[in-house]
């Protein structure tokens, strides 16, 4: 037995040194060749990246550990943790049940969570467990678990810290409608300075629950309870599940007692597991292996707990009902084939599209190289990035059609979460105003049957993403809606209206999304403000007719009323050569770009090679 862990463990060191040595000798002979200075990493995390740090499933139950290490440190969480919960009995009934959870959290959007809260007060009722500052102060652990868990194994820049501190700390306040808008601690300071206050950091005791919580989670009591006989049938599985919990186990004891320090052997182990962080962070969806991920971890637990197969769906059942779940599934099979749970960015009450299919590892490496040379460019170069970058979002049926997508909306559906992906590219490039056109006025003509069901993901979009509590928030982005709003529908109009209004305070980026737009309406209308203004001012109408000039109608373009400054670049997708209309009165001076990608499609890559072209262009307006 132990010489098949001690196997096991030298080849999986073999094989992390070896993609390590891999990606390294990769940078350093593009920089030998001369490329510009490699820019590895984003510096403001895509929404995929940020979903890629809650999709780690070793990091997951290690933080399952830490908080429940952490929460029986408190007086009052702690009795309620023994006396209403299986720890005492089963405790891994409880870890995997807790697991689950995280995982249905992680994957809801804002109405699906809003009936998991509704189900824990059922469930709780009578527990003081739901008291605001318990809610805190057990969000406030996963969130310290999760977080230090990760910078433990150096995968994590700060922003993505802020992410992940901000993903979980949102649902703090969600527990009691009461609680709703009071302040909860949302960054990682602020987290560690609360948990300090609220818990005892005493290293001996945290030391002596620790080994309190080993000795009752161990995989091998769990093995032993199951019988030698079910253990001989399965070796690997048996051998693969100790030594995961292991490392989990360990992870969370370095995390929890940051002091001690570790022998040669774990010490050269635990600087291979970070070296190899690099490509489990780069390339999580093509080449980290299925156990580490989010589903593979539970199914693993699953799987090595034959009596607790049904745990899962259980569970998702109990607050769902049987919606969504194969009835062939809930005998035991995997969470992650149920409709509802199948996708990694939060859903949208409308979104029924299949998974994204996940691109290789070669296909991911090429794209990572690509990306990092137009960023190291883009950082180095003499020229700056556009000011306020317009995007015709153009290509959405086409990618419908060109996949076999069931209908057109799909595509749509593709394309919003795509303007996720795009808004963090324009803001690592140093871009903080971005315009994109969403549907035309010309787009009207459409029938019903395409622009009902567009509305609904618009106002369903905008919610969940702008004012739901979804996990992963996206920080400090101010949204517009700018065109002619009279021809939307009412319900569309209130969620803008409720959207504008709750990022108003937001300054980092500013999104503005052109909906029933058109550019001869928006010179049409311009023009009409500033005949208006001028008669307000004093003048007949003939005279402010007379009078009015290109600067006055500047000033009553949108960009100008939400006080930014002009388009002066435009990106078009889907390899048209024409503006369609988009930004007439701006675009007199704006530089243009067209990729042959549809907007769905667009690679990171694409985007970053037409802002690198754009920022080289010696703009002489006209001169």
């Amino acid at each position: 037995m132990e010489s098949n862990l001690a196997l096991l463990t030298g080849c999986v060191l073999v094989f992390i040194l070896g993609f390590f040595y891999l990606l390294t000798r990769i940078k350093q002979n593009l920089q030998r060749i001369g490329a510009a200075r490699m820019v590895w990493r984003n510096t403001y995390p895509s929404i995929e990246e940020l979903h890629a740090l809650f999709d780690r499933g070793d990091i997951m139950l290690a933080s399952i550990f830490i908080a429940s290490t952490l929460q029986l440190s408190h007086p009052e969480i702690s009795k309620t943790l023994k006396a209403h919960s299986t720890y005492k009995t089963d405790p891994w009934r409880r870890i995997i049940r807790t697991m689950t959870f995280m995982f249905i959290m992680i994957r809801s959007n804002t109405a699906e969570r809003s009936q998991v809260i509704e189900w824990l007060r059922k469930l709780h009722r009578g527990i003081p467990l739901f008291d605001f500052e318990n809610n805190v102060t057990v969000f406030a652990t996963f969130a310290y678990g999760l977080a230090k868990g990760h910078e433990y194994l150096g995968s994590v820049t700060p922003l993505e810290i802020e992410g992940i501190t901000r993903g979980v700390m949102s649902m703090a306040d969600k527990l009691n409608p009461g609680d709703l808008g009071r302040k909860v601690p949302n960054t990682m300071t602020e987290i560690e300075e609360y948990l300090r206050k609220e818990l005892s950091f005493d290293p001996k005791m945290l030391e002596s629950l620790k080994t309190e919580g080993d000795n009752l989670t161990s995989m091998w009591t769990e093995l032993r309870r199951q019988g030698f006989i079910e253990l001989l049938m399965r070796p690997r599985l048996s051998i693969t599940l100790i030594l995961f919990t292991k490392f989990a186990e360990r992870l969370s004891s370095n995390v929890l007692a940051e002091q001690t320090r570790p022998g040669i052997f774990e010490s050269s182990f635990w600087w291979c597991i970070k070296k190899a962080q690099c490509f489990l962070s780069f390339f999580h969806y093509s080449m980290c292996p299925q156990m580490l991920t989010f589903d593979g971890t539970l199914d693993l637990l699953v799987s090595g707990n034959p009596r607790l197969a049904s745990s899962p769906l259980d569970l998702y059942s109990e607050i769902f009902g049987n919606k969504g779940v194969p009835s062939t599934s809930l005998t035991g099979g995997s969470l992650r084939q149920s409709s509802e749970m199948k996708t990694r960015l939060p859903q949208m009450a409308i979104d029924r599209r299949p998974m994204p299919v996940v691109p290789g590892f070669g296909e991911e490496l090429k794209e990572l190289i690509k990306c990092s040379y137009y960023r190291g460019k883009l950082s180095s170069g003499p020229g700056h990035p556009p000011r306020h970058l317009g995007v015709i979002m153009d290509g959405n049926r086409r990618y419908s059609r060109s996949r076999g997508l069931e209908n057109a909306i799909v595509g749509h559906q593709v394309g919003a979460h795509k303007l996720l992906q795009v808004m963090s590219w324009a803001f690592s490039s140093g871009i903080h105003n971005l315009t994109v056109w969403a549907l035309s006025d010309d787009n009207f003509k459409r029938g019903p049957q395409e622009l009902d069901p567009l509305f609904s993901m618009m106002a369903d979009y905008i919610h969940e993403m702008m004012m739901g509590d979804a996990p992963l928030p996206i920080p400090d982005v101010r949204l517009r809606v700018v065109g002619d709003r009279s021809i939307l529908p009412d319900y569309l109009n209130d969620m803008i209206i409720k959207a504008e209004t709750s990022t108003a305070g937001n300054r980092k980026f500013n999104l503005q999304i052109a909906i029933g737009y058109g550019g001869r309406s928006e010179v049409t209308r311009a023009t009409k403000m500033a005949v208006s203004e001028m008669v307000k001012g004093g003048l007949s109408l003939e005279e402010a007719v007379e009078k009015v000039g290109e600067a006055d109608i500047s000033r009553q373009t949108y960009s100008a009323q939400l006080g930014l400054p002009h388009i002066d670049a435009i990106l078009r997708t889907s390899g048209e050569n024409r503006l369609s209309g988009f930004a007439l009165w701006e675009s007199h001076h704006a530089e243009f770009a067209i990729v042959e990608e549809n907007w769905p499609a667009l690679r990171q890559s694409t985007f970053l090679k037409s802002l690198l072209d754009l920022s080289k262009r010696n703009r002489r307006f006209g001169a």
